[in-house]
């Protein structure tokens, strides 16, 4: 009996509660139906946008480093003590210019010892010709006398060959005379190598020696960066041959913004490690020598399915668009490809997964309808 009675009352609570389940599952739906209308809503009808397949510029970033057209060494051309030192890292030099010297206290010496000897060369030089001209006096006396029957014919014959001796004097005086001049001439030049040049007008990268430092010849003193800053590339050999003399390239950030172009110079027709160097004049010019860009590199054409970026949400590092399904907008993720251009979409962004062509997306809100968008 009292088993009955807990049946019966429960039975009675269920028929209680139908109402307001009834009750709760209407205002379920309506909140549903609600909710919809406002999606419905959630977009501007004038940002819709038609997903199709465009024909682009195929690229890939790549990173370049600036460097000088021309890299030269200021090298010691003697060896000895550097007791000058003229320059430091960032000096910009002039062609010829004076950037370090060698001791010349050897060669000072030398010099003094060259300049001595040319020295003396002219008064022995005067001796020689005066003894030569007594020579020939004696024998054109003797020559007379031996014509009248004076000297005998070995007389005559002695002077000739004194006479011949000390013509002989004076060229051997002639000659080391000029040996003299030119001894004098070498130790100068000696000497003037002991001054360390720039050979080339440019920025002086890096000094590896200090002043006070023992040289070889043939040390290097400074290497010089000369000439206009330019760019190097190595791009890989089946890409470098897509690639022109003149064609151009978009400089960027890290953050993928354009900063500047950069056109290509020259590419080397040699391969290296799988990689062909290719050289940039960029439009900037200050730069640290080995400092990283970005480039844009151009590598041919191909088919892509691109939208306008405004229309990418980035949410926690994933890039998601508004399908519009049974014209409903539905956030669905995609991912990104490269940035790009075409006639109709200045900034447009290409899609590797997540769009097909046919797809209509709608913008964000607060963005203004895409040139091309339907």
């Amino acid at each position: 009996m009292k088993h009955k009675n807990i049946l019966v009352f429960g039975a009675l609570i269920g028929v209680a509660m139908l109402p307001l389940v009834s009750c709760s599952k209407k205002e379920a739906g309506h909140e549903k139906g609600k909710q919809e209308q406002n999606a419905a809503a959630q977009y501007d009808p004038a940002t819709k946008f038609a997903v199709g397949v465009v024909n682009i510029v195929d690229s890939k970033p790549m990173g370049a480093t600036y460097t000088s057209k021309d890299d030269t060494n200021a090298r010691a051309r003697i060896g000895g003590t550097l007791v000058s030192l003229n320059v430091t890292e960032g000096s910009y030099v002039s062609q010829g210019q004076t950037i370090g010297v060698i001791s010349e206290a050897r060669y000072n010496a030398e010099v003094a010892a060259g300049m001595a000897n040319a020295q003396q060369g002219p008064a022995q030089l005067e001796a020689a010709r005066a003894m030569a001209n007594k020579s020939m006096a004696d024998y054109n006396r003797t020559k007379i006398l031996y014509d009248q029957g004076v000297y005998s014919k070995a007389r005559l014959d002695a002077m000739q060959a004194q006479m011949a001796a000390t013509n002989a004097q004076v060229k051997a005086a002639q000659a080391a005379s000029v040996a003299a001049q030119s001894q004098a001439q070498v130790a100068v030049a000696v000497r003037n190598q002991g001054r360390i040049v720039a050979p080339r007008s440019g920025r002086v990268v890096s000094v590896p020696v200090t002043q006070g430092a023992v040289l070889m010849p043939g040390e290097v003193v400074a290497f010089i960066a000369a000439g206009q800053p330019v760019l190097k590339l190595y791009v890989p050999e089946r890409d470098a041959k897509s690639l022109q003399i003149g064609q151009s390239m978009t400089m960027t950030d890290d953050a993928g913004n354009a900063v500047g172009v950069a056109n290509i110079s020259k590419i080397f027709p040699q391969v290296v490690n799988g990689q062909v160097e290719v050289e940039l004049t960029s439009s900037s010019s200050d730069h640290f020598v080995g400092e990283r860009t970005n480039l844009i590199v151009p590598l041919g054409r191909r088919d892509a399915v691109v939208i306008p970026q405004s229309y990418v949400i980035t949410r926690q590092g994933v890039d998601f668009v508004r399908l519009l399904k049974d014209n409903k907008p539905l956030e669905v993720p995609i991912q990104r490809g490269i940035q790009t251009s075409t006639d109709k979409i200045a900034n447009a962004v290409e899609v590797l997964s997540g769009l097909q062509a046919g797809d209509i997306i709608v913008a964000p809100q607060n963005v203004k309808p895409a040139s091309g968008g339907k």
